[in-house]
């Protein structure tokens, strides 16, 4: 079967617009692509299960607080008012203090007592084996060595301050890396820097004392 004039020319006509649309889709610019597909959704790994009533709140690394391992105990609490017996108003004798045991890498412990309020120094001693954790009441160990202090007695001299005023003491154990050696004459705020400069720990406790005026 022939075709005729008409259904030849309507064939190429369609063809030449099929190769049009070809040449169109390829060739100007606006050629198709395979389509882009968003990325997947981010996940993030669920919150840890917080105590009930602290949920919201955003915590940093855990830390723990280690209990203090040179610890000076001694009969008031820190900071609280020195009894009289241990000042210029009473029998004037050093109080009884104690501690906890040191690194065995400690060579000897000292002793010192300053007011903070005057910068005076009222006790001084060397010395003590690092063994030691307690002295007695007015004890000084044989193998140790007390200092003049700034009333120019050796020992112990308590507080005594003007009348009317309120001082604060401070009370330390010196836990040292090396034995103590000082000049006969170095005077008592000399002895403490040293003690303070060559302590490998210090532990303190201060106490107030305030005479009538």
């Amino acid at each position: 079967m022939q075709l005729g004039r008409p259904a030849v020319q309507r064939g190429l006509i369609a063809l030449a617009a099929l190769a049009v649309l070809v040449t169109a889709c390829n060739d100007d610019g606006r050629a198709m692509r395979s389509p882009v597909l968003p990325p997947p959704p981010s996940t993030t790994a669920a919150p840890a299960t917080m105590p009930p009533g602290e949920e919201g709140f955003v915590t940093g690394p855990s830390t723990t607080t280690l209990p203090p391992s040179f610890q000076l105990l001694t009969a008031w609490p820190n900071g609280a008012a020195i009894p009289a017996r241990h000042t210029c108003d009473g029998p004037d004798v050093a109080p009884a203090i104690s501690w906890t045991t040191v690194p065995s890498d400690v060579v000897e412990l000292a002793v010192s007592m300053v007011d903070l309020d005057a910068d005076f120094v009222h006790w001084v001693m060397f010395g003590l084996s690092p063994t030691r954790t307690a002295l007695a009441e007015g004890e000084v160990p044989p193998a140790a060595i007390e200092r003049p202090n700034d009333f120019g007695d050796v020992g112990y001299g308590g507080p005594c301050p003007p009348g009317g005023e309120t001082h604060t003491y401070l009370f330390t154990v010196h836990a040292l890396n090396q034995q103590v050696e000082v000049a006969d004459d170095a005077t008592a705020t000399e002895v403490v820097d040293l003690l303070n400069q060559t302590s490998i720990l210090e532990t303190s406790i201060s106490g107030t004392y305030a005479r009538s005026g």
